[in-house]
């Protein structure tokens, strides 16, 4: 019983710090690049829910928040702000000394407003609204960073144009759209290269590695560190064309091999008799029982965890065509609850199994998001590449309602997926 829920408590500590890592620092991305651009950044959250903490930085609000399954940042001016109202309803302002707007918003949301009828309205470059009250219409100036209430208690600022996502030139807005994937990446190789230091990076080199314990290398007196020369005659250049010097002879019992081996600066003669091993799908191969060798050099770790982002994003990505998009084979995809299952398993198996499977996760959600759907990053860079060759912005109000479409239809999808994943384990 004790065991079982010592077992229980590292899978949810796994799946929540494996989700909040990954999704956090996407979001990250984003965020950073976004400050970088001198676009304001109202929010940034760490979690879902309601706010536990929260803290006020160069106009960022940070919290914290009690659902740690990810988090999220806020961009001043994703959409036009003027898409925020419509003409003709009533809102609620607060005035200056100045007659400036300070707070704006519906009615209920605004302590102490004037309520008027808006009439008119920018918000893009002027800063401008213009209100009825009572037949009294005036046109008041909107102060850089007044607050909108989007609840009595939530706001965001009303931003001046080179504050806002859309005022910048398009290839400020795709570095801040690619920086989430980019992060994403770079935590992969950073795990991958964080586990390579404790499980090390075969080389391919013909030097021995771990001996087993009654194989026939030990039997013969190989050691490990000892540099195979030739094997019965054969020059041998790597570990390849060592294994595939021993593997050569597909006679049962196989031929003893004469090696010839540099151990300490002298050259060894030894005979070696390889034993017959039965492999996955039932065949047979020679083996000595010698374990390639392996270094834990930062030098070779950190290129190879960077070098496995790039493999297992071309393999992932040649799955998704040839069995997902070509053949529509959805059974090995996982959603959400998969996914939870996976880190679960693997947490009970160490923190290193835990950190690659977070690496595999990290790179997937890099990839993920950049396929071009609408909704994802992907289908926002999509929209910017019609903008390049247009030579102007498409209507955002009719991008936004193609994303809005996106994501109904993602999170169909998601639900179809979580359903069977959640058969599929009970």
């Amino acid at each position: 019983m004790i065991f079982s829920l010592v077992g229980a408590v590292k899978a949810v500590v796994a799946v929540v710090l494996v989700f909040l890592g990954t999704i956090v620092i996407h979001e990250f991305g984003h965020f950073i690049v976004a400050k970088w651009s001198g676009v304001a950044v109202p929010t940034f959250a760490v979690g879902f829910g309601p706010k536990l903490v929260k803290w006020f930085r160069n106009g960022t609000e940070y919290s914290i928040r009690p659902y740690l399954f990810g988090g999220f940042v806020q961009l001043a001016g994703e959409v036009p702000q003027d898409s925020l109202f419509r003409k003709g309803e009533k809102i609620a302002v607060v005035l200056d000394e100045r007659d400036t707007i300070v707070q704006v918003g519906e009615p209920d949301d605004v302590r102490g407003g004037d309520v008027f009828r808006l009439v008119d309205l920018d918000l893009s470059d002027r800063l401008t609204m213009t209100l009825d009250a009572d037949g009294d219409v005036r046109t008041y100036k909107v102060k850089p960073h007044a607050r909108l209430m989007t609840s009595r208690k939530n706001s965001m600022p009303i931003v001046e144009r080179h504050e806002q996502v859309l005022g910048k030139p398009l290839w400020q807005r795709a570095s801040i759209i690619l920086a989430g994937p980019v992060m994403n990446f770079l935590l992969a190789g950073i795990l991958f290269a964080v586990v390579y230091m404790h499980t090390g990076v075969p080389l391919n080199q013909p030097v021995l590695g771990q001996i087993e314990a009654g194989s026939p290398a030990q039997a013969a007196g190989l050691m490990a560190g000892d540099q195979v020369l030739s094997v019965s005659g054969s020059k041998v250049t790597d570990w390849m064309s060592f294994v595939n010097a021993i593997q050569a002879d597909k006679s049962n019992p196989p031929a003893p091999l004469d090696l010839k081996v540099l151990r300490s600066g002298h050259v060894v003669n030894v005979e070696v008799k390889p034993k017959m091993v039965t492999i996955p799908g039932g065949g047979h191969v020679p083996q000595l029982g010698i374990h390639q060798p392996v270094t834990y050099s930062v030098t070779k770790t950190v290129p190879s965890g960077f070098s496995s982002v790039y493999y297992a994003s071309a393999n992932t990505l040649g799955y998704l065509f040839h069995q997902v998009i070509a053949h529509h084979q959805f059974q090995n995809l996982a959603g959400p609850v998969g996914i939870a299952d996976v880190i679960g398993q693997q947490a009970q198996s160490g923190v290193w199994n835990v950190l690659m499977i977070a690496g595999l996760l990290s790179l997937n959600l890099g990839l993920m998001n950049l396929l071009p759907i609408p909704v994802l990053d992907g289908g926002r860079l999509l929209f910017m590449i019609v903008e390049l060759f247009r030579g102007k912005a498409l209507d955002p109000r009719k991008e936004g309602l193609v994303h809005i479409v996106g994501f109904a239809l993602l999170m169909l999808f998601g639900v179809m997926i979580t359903y069977r994943d959640v058969l599929r384990l009970f």
